[in-house]
């Protein structure tokens, strides 16, 4: 790597970092009053807040990391036309393309990291997201309280006396489709792996159809946690099930490559001549380019339209070449 590459890298990483981490954080606050509001019904723990948090880190830094390096890259070439420095390295016969180079490799490092966390880790984590947040869900739903009517436990409507924590005592469950009648005098709500189990100790079973009792010192319902399974191997079924959100986040992943040439095209001038518009022209050509590749819900589609832009933008770039 050249001197020149190492400097603009250097005077990058300072920008891109400061504009990173303001993201970075404001997308993070959209993320936690998003999860608040999807579990506002369901009781959470801290601890279940910031697992469902990093859960939702892959799309937190996917979106952020795409648009603070055309934000940052922007900011640094503006900020070197204002002080002429641009404008001197011209002067000693070094290209524009010379300038952009390491960007474009940089451009095109970010891209594959999006692609692999678009494919990959947006796709596992929004399963673990969902599990997660199924899991809670149910266990809301077998919160039992005493002295009610109408709750269920699977098949079986649940009556409790008294209770400590997950501890219940003086336990009555009935089967209205069995005709069966369960007492306990005591029972446990545990979850285990992908289910919840009611424990319920030294009882009685009372089978209305066959007119028996039956005893028990220990005895487990079982009920079995909705979850969703994924496996990247079942590539026609990985796909079509999270079809919706490739196309969504698509755009994002390619941004730092459909977008580079018109970098140099908004913040490469002569500031004698221009006044610096250009962060503004950034974020105007950011905000038309994600509600364009919106129109469509078609990967194909958007993959036409994102390479458009690329060659709109190269095409710009070559008529401003001489600048």
């Amino acid at each position: 790597m050249d001197r020149l590459s190492k400097y603009l890298l250097l005077s990058f990483n300072s920008i891109f970092l400061s504009i990173f981490g303001v993201l970075f954080l404001i997308t993070s606050i959209i993320i936690i009053i998003s999860i608040s509001n999807v579990t506002s019904n369901i009781h959470i723990t801290f601890l279940d807040l910031a697992k469902l948090y990093l859960l939702s880190l892959p799309r937190v830094v996917f979106i952020t990391l795409s648009i603070s390096f055309f934000i940052a890259t922007i900011s640094l070439f503006s900020k070197l036309s204002e002080t002429t420095e641009l404008i001197a390295l011209f002067s000693n016969g070094i290209s524009p393309f010379k300038i952009l180079k390491p960007f474009f490799y940089l451009a095109i490092f970010i891209t594959i990291l999006n692609l692999i966390i678009l494919f990959i880790s947006i796709p596992y984590s929004k399963t673990a997201y969902q599990n997660l947040k199924n899991e809670k869900r149910e266990k809301t739903k077998f919160n039992f309280q005493t002295s009610q009517i109408s709750q269920r436990f699977d098949n079986w409507n649940v009556f409790i006396s008294s209770k400590e924590k997950n501890r219940y005592k003086n336990i009555i469950l009935y089967n209205d489709k069995e005709q069966k009648f369960i007492l306990a005098k005591e029972a446990n709500l545990i979850n285990k792996n992908s289910y919840i189990s009611l424990k319920l100790n030294k009882g009685k079973i009372y089978d209305i159809n066959k007119s028996t009792i039956i005893n028990f010192s220990s005895l487990e319902i079982n009920k079995k946690l909705p979850t969703l399974n994924i496996s990247i191997f079942k590539i026609d079924k990985y796909f079509s099930q999270f079809k919706k959100l490739f196309i969504f986040y698509l755009p994002f992943a390619l941004l730092p490559l459909s977008l580079i040439f018109f970098i140099p095209v908004i913040s490469f001038f002569h500031p004698r001549v221009h006044k610096n518009y250009s962060l503004l022209q950034a974020i105007f050509l950011i905000t038309f380019y994600l509600i364009i590749t919106k129109i469509s819900n078609s990967i194909t589609i958007n993959l036409l339209i994102i390479t458009t832009f690329f060659f709109i933008g190269l095409y710009f770039y070559k008529r401003k070449i001489k600048l």
